[in-house]
């Protein structure tokens, strides 16, 4: 099964054309040129990819890794 980082790095890279070299843990919104609503779109796709419901009281996130971090929690819930 895929990473959640590598399956959101793929989604940033070929859906929002994300420079690769942009894509770290510690990667802001601003430094990938992404907004809020690019974030809750790639979220919608996690979310759907991976089975989860991804609170919406839990978005505030300021890094990729903080983001990934999240999914992850949510895929851990899911699965106990």
């Amino acid at each position: 099964m895929i990473s959640t980082y590598d399956f959101i790095r793929e989604t940033l890279i070929d859906k929002f054309e994300v420079d690769p070299e942009l894509i770290s843990h510690e990667a802001t919104l601003e430094v990938m040129g992404l907004d809020s609503l690019t974030m809750v779109e790639l979220l919608f796709d996690v979310s759907e990819k991976f089975e989860i419901e991804i609170p919406t009281d839990q978005l505030d996130f300021t890094t990729l890794g903080e983001a990934v971090a999240l999914i992850d929690a949510a895929l851990q819930a899911k699965d106990n």
